[in-house]
């Protein structure tokens, strides 16, 4: 570890690139992306034709899974609300995880292309000793978010499909003699154009139901795990343009003008570049955001909903399972609008980081040219859904707020 220092911290041994986002490619190769592996070599990219249609299957199994659901809502919601807002939480929470991998499959050259420059970005950042310590635990936090997030995630799915389980081992181990079986306990509220009356079909079902579990978590996590990703090593990037900017004219008498100036030409340069890339988020994340913001407000009102049910009828196995669930809706919604946050504040930081650099000193075409990043970098930056709805913690209130205005009519119904 060297001894250099810059303003924010001690300059450190950084880590390859490849160590913050395997576990992100793992997912996207999971979901059916697997030339994703090649996104940290310097390989050019190739995709098979089979690489193009893997993804497509889980989607098509999600979609079909959605539509048993629908099926199933129709016919109960005239009769049993509750029920129907039970289906109604789960066939939501589908939705919202297969348009985050429609979305994935869909620009996956552009996200691979985006992931190779942010890999540069790094490169060229710890290759010149601009990885400081406060800059590592940034990224560092992400990771191991990540990781909870997964972990999270996949004991939500368990927690539906394991009543299912749970019936089908106590059969066997202590009732394995008995003929009589509840085939109609499947993991998930559906209604199959057929009737289950034997166990071959039974398990088929329970098959199926398992594997769009499996590809729901996966589905989940490359949406979310992504956001978390890339806002924050953009985040890290600007702390590394302001560190820099901190850094400049250190001896505070502009004699080394020449060096100056070509530190700043090249903060100028990466400052656009992280301009651009905060403008592709935005392009790649808004329809993701904007179903998470409309779908998460219903899926908190049918949460809430479903909660108070249980609460009052004292079920109390089922009651954990929704909480778990409310519990990871208001998580979600606010994931995104928190590292959303984040991120606008991290772009403003530079504009102040230019002006408050030892600069009076300086030559004219030095105050030139910081003027210049100075009113680019005040143009405010604000992550907003379509140029509509401002993506911060401000608008996780609204929606809550929205949700238990909702709930209030909907228990006034009930």
């Amino acid at each position: 570890m060297t001894e250099r220092k810059m303003d924010e911290g001690k300059i450190t041994d950084s880590m390859a690139f490849e160590d913050f986002l395997k576990g992100d490619v793992l997912v996207l190769r999971c979901m059916g992306l697997s030339y994703f592996n090649r996104v940290f070599s310097h390989n050019k990219e190739t995709e098979k034709w089979w690489e193009k249609i893997i993804p497509l299957c889980g989607i098509l199994t999600m979609c079909l899974l959605i539509s048993l659901e629908i099926i199933k809502v129709l016919r109960v919601i005239v009769v049993d609300i509750t029920l129907a807002t039970e289906i109604l939480t789960a066939m939501l929470s589908g939705m919202l995880c297969t348009f985050k991998a429609i979305r994935c499959w869909t620009h996956r050259k552009e996200l691979f292309d985006f992931l190779r420059q942010l890999k540069t970005l790094w490169e060229s950042a710890d290759s010149n000793k601009y990885i400081t310590e406060d800059v590592l635990n940034i990224v560092l936090y992400a990771r191991s978010f990540r990781n909870y997030l997964a972990a999270v995630v996949i004991s939500l799915a368990v927690s539906w499909g394991f009543p299912a389980y749970m019936v089908l081992g106590n059969h066997l181990i202590f009732h394995r003699d008995e003929y009589f079986f509840n085939l109609s306990m499947i993991m998930y509220p559906v209604a199959y154009p057929f009737t289950i009356n034997s166990y071959s079909i039974y398990f088929s079902c329970l098959l199926f139901e398992q594997i769009a579990e499996l590809l729901a978590i996966v589905f989940w996590l490359c949406g979310d795990a992504l956001f978390i990703q890339l806002t924050t090593h953009v985040g890290a990037q600007c702390t590394i343009l302001v560190n820099r900017l901190r850094g400049i004219n250190k001896d505070g008498n502009g004699s080394n003008n020449q060096e100056n100036h070509r530190q700043l030409a090249d903060i100028i340069s990466i400052h656009h570049k992280l301009y651009l890339h905060y403008c592709w988020l935005q392009r790649f994340f808004n329809p993701i955001v904007l179903f998470v913001t409309l779908i998460n407000g219903a899926n908190l009102c049918f949460s809430l909903y479903r909660v108070d049910g249980e609460i009052n009828e004292r079920n109390w196995s089922n009651l954990l399972i929704n909480v778990l669930h409310l519990v990871a809706v208001l998580g979600q919604t606010f994931l995104y609008c928190k590292h959303a946050d984040v991120l606008t504040q991290k772009l403003d930081e530079i504009s102040y980081a230019v002006y408050y650099c030892d600069w009076t000193h300086c030559d004219k075409k030095f105050k030139t040219m910081m003027l210049m990043i100075i009113r680019r970098a005040q143009k405010g930056y604000r992550f907003t859904i379509y140029g509509i709805i401002t993506l911060d913690l401000m608008e996780f209130t609204k929606i809550v707020n929205a949700a238990m205005s909702y709930f209030a009519l909907l228990r006034s119904f009930g």
